[in-house]
């Protein structure tokens, strides 16, 4: 039993795969008031905390917060079907966590290592109770914490005013980052060494409390996984759900004005209908400076925010999965389309449409639309004949992984490894059993969503059907589970590593990168390419600038030709000369 101060007394349950192998569970903890009735669409409430009286049953999971079965998308569903089923409980009342910690031995002096975990799901859906911890804390002893959060309409509606202004979902987990400081000691947890570890839009979320100022200090250390604050999509303005609230006005019945006559109408509505209304929408953290009289979560673009130093600075352990995002593309399936029809012409097609899909969907400003999709064809396209149809598929999913991921997170370890001890990683390693990865093509590697295999030790305890897990994926998994929590217990990931593995930290000197396959090697100049986090990072911007100032024919056509040929000497200089300097 845990008496939590000024909350109550919980029991929890032991948890085992085999009789010796035993964890505590604490599960269904309340970590805000719920967020229900007037509450809905209002930061989260923790003075006072939900209490009780007695001895409250903790060894059940709460429901997940609201979100529609349908919101799983190609990128997720062939992993979540891998590890739990995308069906379950949901309520608007979900604001709770899940407490798992060792069980017998003698904890260290100063209390165990805490790692926090942010599950992915875009903000739209996830299931904390989908993430069993058991083999990472039995394992590597350390406490982990799961928990639930507001999601789509529910955690990220804004009136574009005071009344409601967003960014609920983050707030929530501000919350239960608090809840995590002020108890975890009750647990044998160490509050002065607790890492915030997120996956996608979990991700995404650790780097907006790394620049909140109310998170600062909850957290000791981060683990940013296969997306960041810094990834193209990953903020939004309010203004670009514009229309959102007359269609609810329209919808429900409400009045528009005043706003608290229209939230009040809001939040009598039945939480379900508006959930599935709103399923649509692409809900994401909200740039709010201005929309309230409170402090901002967020007041402006991320980078803008990291440029001037402004954010907390912790050690951090980030990396992305070879092929990021390619299950999202249908295109991308041989059995959608056959090897026959991928060629060259088909690269360049894919490649011209999603930058125009870009531009049409931000509402840009850009003018010479053909002057940046040269920019991104010269340095994409194949400089010698691609030989098979996978050939072309890899460069469109080298393509789709540097540009929304991996530039975005070359750039993050480049802003901290000036302050804090930073470790970059690439996933490289495919499963080697065959059941885990008969649900993607044979010629997808690493997508998204599957280095978390290694990561949360699933082959210790996700059966697969008509197949046992090959050992070589166990050994990977506790090599993997190893380093992170060596990241989380010392800010070094080969911290008394019993593993003949070198990972040297990330600097700007040295750019060293981890690269994850069966050989585990570091990223060397002469075998890793680092041009595309150069060329999106650095280039890009400067093709966008200049696309965006040319709004007439001729200077559109006079700026295409010289920017085309500052962009072939650019590469030049950055390519070739360096080559060439020592024969000088």
């Amino acid at each position: 039993m845990v008496t939590l101060v000024n909350q109550g007394t919980i029991i929890g349950k032991e948890v085992s795969m085999i009789r010796t192998q035993r964890v505590l569970a604490y599960l269904g903890i309340p970590y805000a008031q719920p967020p229900v009735e007037k509450l809905r669409f209002a930061p989260p409430v923790t003075d006072p905390l939900p209490s009780w009286e007695g001895i409250r049953n903790a060894t059940e999971y709460a429901p997940a917060c609201l979100q529609e079965e349908t919101a799983f998308g190609a990128l997720d569903l062939p992993f979540i079907q891998l590890i739990s089923e995308p069906r379950y409980e949901v309520n608007e009342d979900c604001l709770y966590l899940n407490v798992f910690t060792p069980f017998g031995g003698h904890p260290p002096p100063e209390g165990y290592a805490t790692i926090v975990w942010i599950h992915p799901g875009n903000f739209t859906t996830g299931n904390p109770a989908m993430w069993n911890p058991y083999t990472i804390v039995y394992r590597q002893r350390v406490i982990v914490v799961t928990f639930a959060y507001r999601l789509n309409v529910m955690g990220f509606f804004t009136s574009n005013d005071g009344e409601a202004p967003g960014n609920y979902g983050i707030m929530d987990q501000n919350a239960a980052l608090m809840w995590v400081r002020n108890n975890i000691k009750l647990f044998n947890g160490n509050s002065n060494n607790v890492c915030l570890m997120g996956y996608g839009s979990g991700a995404v979320s650790v780097g907006l409390h790394m620049i909140n100022p109310q998170s600062r200090g909850l957290f000791a250390k981060a683990i940013v996984m296969s997306a960041n604050i810094f990834n193209p999509s990953a903020v939004k303005y309010p203004h670009e759900d514009q229309g959102l609230i007359e269609t609810l006005i329209t919808n429900f019945g409400c009045y528009p004005k005043p706003t608290s006559e229209l939230m009040v109408c809001l939040r009598s509505v039945k939480a379900e209908a508006l959930v599935s209304y709103t399923s649509h929408i692409d809900w994401r953290p909200l740039i709010d400076y201005g929309l309230s009289n409170n402090t901002p979560f967020l007041s402006e673009l991320p980078r803008n925010i990291f440029e001037r130093g402004d954010f907390y600075k912790v050690p951090i352990l980030t990396g992305y999965t070879n092929m990021e995002e390619v299950l999202a593309y249908d295109i991308l399936n041989p059995e959608s389309f056959p090897d026959d029809e991928i060629n060259e012409e088909f690269v360049s097609q894919f490649l011209k449409e999603i930058i125009n899909n870009e531009f049409s969907s931000n509402n840009s400003q850009v003018c010479n639309y053909d002057h940046v999709i040269d920019s991104v064809l010269f340095f994409y396209n194949p400089s010698t004949p691609t030989t098979n149809a996978n050939q072309a598929r890899k460069v469109i999913a080298d393509f789709i992984t540097e540009k929304n991921i991996g530039a975005s997170t070359y750039l993050l370890a480049n802003y901290i490894d000036k302050d804090q001890p930073t470790y970059m990683y690439r996933f490289d390693m495919k499963p080697n059993t065959q059941a885990a990865t008969a649900i993607f093509p044979e010629w997808v590697e690493v997508p998204h969503l599957f280095d978390l295999i290694y990561v949360w030790g699933i082959p210790y305890w996700v059966p697969l059907p008509e197949q046992e897990w090959d050992i070589r994926d166990k050994r990977t998994s506790d090599i993997i589970m190893s380093f992170w929590t060596a990241f989380a217990k010392s800010s070094n990931p080969t911290e008394n590593n019993i593993y003949p593995i070198r990972w040297d930290a990330f600097t700007r000197q040295h750019p060293a990168i981890l690269i994850i396959d069966k050989n585990f090697t570091m990223s060397d100049i002469t075998t890793f390419n680092y041009k595309p986090f150069q060329f999106w990072n650095d280039y890009y911007p400067k093709v966008i600038n200049v696309a965006s100032r040319c709004c007439n024919e001729t200077d559109i056509a006079s700026s295409h030709r010289l920017d085309k040929y500052y962009f072939a000497f650019s590469l030049l200089a950055t390519t070739l000369l360096p080559s060439l300097l020592p024969l000088l």
